[in-house]
């Protein structure tokens, strides 16, 4: 799956000397050939525009398709505008541009833009197992996410993610240690659409989760299984450590429940083994964060759901579903 960047400019910079960019938006390449042109070589969409607010016409051509050059703080850049009514759309061809970066100088000329491979534009990614995470823009891959971004939670509210931590396994320490390979939910794996993508997770990831006999045994509505409870043989595995996997743990001020591809699935909880289990340079950077989680006796607070022990999930594991992501939960879960 590939995806480009459309950034979201405060004018046309065809008035404007300099524009500044307010927001930036990752879309799926849907596109069934290498090139972004205007219009499409055979009258198909290019890009899912879906979640982009306010974006007119649906990528098979585009409002304008314009060139521009400019500088962010001497170092130059290129870029071709895409839509100039309000709001105004870019798409970077060369050149470093971030949210809240101003592009100084841009020609304030039209020059219409030729068509660019998708893979000579410097967002272009192409990504195997990046998650998706639901945001008030739409879904981001989770690997896009900076402290300060806000994402929707449970009670369908938006929240900042205040911490990200990343944790690099090559596919030699996974061979030493096969307990920490990821978990892959196949799509449709704990219902239609659910996951909407195929999702991999650490094993001890916890996943939303019901039944009746959730309620009738543990009288809650919904609890948290972790990823390596649901493994069935079948649509939820656990994969061979066979190449290197990069986990991502994204911390709220509490803990939170995130739609990750369709599912209602945990953010980072910080419990005392978890902590245990962090490289020092990490734990000192909680620490002056988040003093409070490393006073003990809760002080973080409680996890968003109650939790199953993995052998409660084995006996459960026929009669569960997993409630859709994209339907905020009851209050108090």
């Amino acid at each position: 799956m590939s995806f480009i960047t459309i950034l979201q400019i405060d004018g046309d910079p065809l008035s404007n000397t300099d524009v500044t960019v307010l927001n930036s938006y990752q879309v799926e390449v849907i596109d069934n050939d290498n090139l972004l042109e205007d219009p499409d070589a055979d009258g198909g969409q290019q890009l899912d525009v879906s979640g982009v607010p306010g974006f007119q016409g649906d990528s098979t051509n585009f409002e304008t398709f314009e060139t521009y050059a400019g500088d962010i703080g001497g170092q130059p850049v290129t870029f071709t505008l895409v839509q100039f009514s309000n709001p105004q759309y870019i798409i970077v061809t060369s050149g470093d541009v971030s949210d809240g970066d101003t592009i100084a100088n841009t020609n304030n000329s039209i020059i219409g833009a030729p068509p660019s491979p998708y893979e000579s534009l410097p967002s272009f990614v192409c990504f195997t197992s990046g998650s998706l995470i639901l945001t008030p823009t739409g879904p981001r891959l989770i690997e896009t996410l900076k402290p300060g971004d806000l994402v929707v939670v449970g009670d369908g509210s938006n929240k900042p993610v205040r911490w990200i931590g990343r944790r690099n396994l090559s596919a030699a320490e996974l061979k030493q240690d096969p307990r920490f390979c990821p978990v892959r939910i196949r799509a449709g794996g704990l219902g239609p659409k659910r996951p909407s993508r195929d999702l991999l997770v650490s094993p001890q990831h916890r996943i939303a989760v019901a039944s009746a006999e959730i309620e009738l045994h543990h009288f809650a509505p919904m609890m948290l299984a972790p990823a390596k409870g649901l493994v069935n043989g079948e649509d939820i595995e656990q994969l061979p450590p066979d190449q290197d996997v990069e986990y991502i743990h994204i911390l709220f001020d509490q803990h939170e429940l995130v739609n990750v591809e369709g599912v209602w699935s945990e953010s980072f909880y910080p419990g005392d083994f978890t902590l245990g289990a962090m490289a020092p340079a990490v734990q000192r950077e909680l620490r002056t964060l988040f003093p409070e989680i490393f006073q003990g006796n809760g002080a973080y607070g409680d996890t968003a759901l109650p939790v199953l022990k993995p052998y409660e999930v084995d006996m459960l594991r026929a009669n569960l579903s997993t409630p859709d992501g994209n339907t905020p939960l009851p209050a108090g879960h």
